[in-house]
């Protein structure tokens, strides 16, 4: 049974188009009612109703007399009024101040000719009543509404040098098109240096880079998979730093078991830090009630500053019901992570990159 969890589990939630509608948190209690269904809970989705008429009017009305006086003042062309629907087409930000992070760039360095990490910056009311976030909002994966993490100061300054920063939680791109979250670095009995991130987000030979620092482009490169469970085995390059630090999340160990009610944490790329309860956990995965969705896989889980596991995928084969929006509560499918203290036991077994792995710092 564990097994079919696990396939089914292990991609998170596919972006999905936007409706045409700034503020729709009916639709967020449509999703919880979903789940609380299996409980014989029923969330009234009301005042969720009354919120969105509200909020989209006032919107509209906001838009109106923007346009009106901007062309007043002659800021605005006369043609510049919105068509009659102001929600513009999928994909698009209706309203909002969108700005496209700059990354930093040696004067040295080779500009990389691939297309720029989604990295925006929003002020709309929609994107700050879904991320219960006011003012800028960021928003790094398509699909989560959360205030996504920020570059930190720390890889800015790593890379002006024209090297990336890895650590606990760093977002990473591997092979074409897959973004997943760093779960630790270290070095090896070797002195390779060394991360470790979910196994389905790419396979061995995929090029790795930092998220945070694109331009410096590729970093490292995967170099096993587990055997038996679902982590990948990075091994970095010259033009990487390792850390056992990285924007606020700070770990100081490796491995331990976790037991049922117990609270554990996690870093990822797609809603951020966050906490929840251990439903049930084995020597291999853990079940707990943290918030996570696509991108967030291969993100540290931590327990009192120890990395204990890594992020792997959802209980259910149904991933509308991942973690979008801080508005769901608690109310979102359980995730599944796998056992830091597994994934080293297996590590240790193989011969080449990652044997006789430990922290960054150690």
């Amino acid at each position: 049974m564990t097994t079919s969890i696990l396939a089914a589990g292990v991609t998170f939630l596919a972006p999905t188009a936007h409706a045409a509608q700034w503020v729709d948190t009916a639709a967020v209690v449509d999703q919880a009612n979903v789940t609380l269904s299996q409980f014989g809970i029923t969330v009234d989705r009301a005042p969720a109703e009354q919120f969105d008429e509200a909020a989209n009017s006032n919107i509209n009305a906001s838009i109106a007399a923007g346009v009106d006086a901007g062309i007043d003042a002659g800021l605005l062309p006369a043609d510049a009024r919105p068509s009659s629907n102001p929600y513009g087409t999928v994909g698009e930000t209706p309203g909002a101040s969108v700005i496209v992070e700059t990354p930093l760039l040696a004067p040295d360095l080779p500009r990389v000719e691939q297309p720029l990490p989604n990295y925006t910056v929003r002020t709309d009311l929609q994107a700050q009543i879904m991320a219960m976030t006011p003012g800028e909002v960021i928003h790094r994966v398509p699909g989560s509404w959360f205030n996504q993490p920020a570059v930190p100061a720390d890889s800015k300054a790593t890379e002006a040098e024209g090297r990336s920063l890895f650590g606990p939680g760093t977002p990473i791109y591997l092979g074409q098109s897959s973004l997943c979250t760093l779960a630790v670095t270290g070095t090896d009995a070797d002195g390779r240096k060394i991360g470790i991130t979910a196994g389905h987000c790419g396979k061995p030979g995929d090029a790795v880079r930092s998220a945070d620092s694109f331009w410096v482009g590729e970093a490292g490169t995967i170099v096993s998979n587990g055997a038996n469970d679902d982590y990948s085995v990075i091994e970095f390059g010259s033009n990487a730093d390792i850390s056992n630090s990285y924007n606020g999340v700070t770990v100081n160990g490796l491995g331990g078991k976790t037991s049922n009610l117990q609270e554990v944490c996690k870093s990822g790329v797609a809603t951020g830090f966050t906490c929840g309860l251990v439903w049930t956990a084995d020597e291999r995965l853990t079940m707990s009630q943290l918030c996570a969705m696509r991108g967030d896989s291969g993100g540290p889980v931590i327990v009192n500053g120890r990395v204990v596991g890594l992020v792997s995928g959802g209980v259910l084969p149904n991933h509308d019901l991942s973690c979008r929006t801080p508005l769901q509560g608690p109310f979102f499918m359980p995730s599944l992570s796998v056992n830091m203290d597994r994934i080293l036991t297996e590590m240790e077994l193989q011969e080449g990159p990652g044997r006789g792995f430990t922290l960054a710092g150690e």
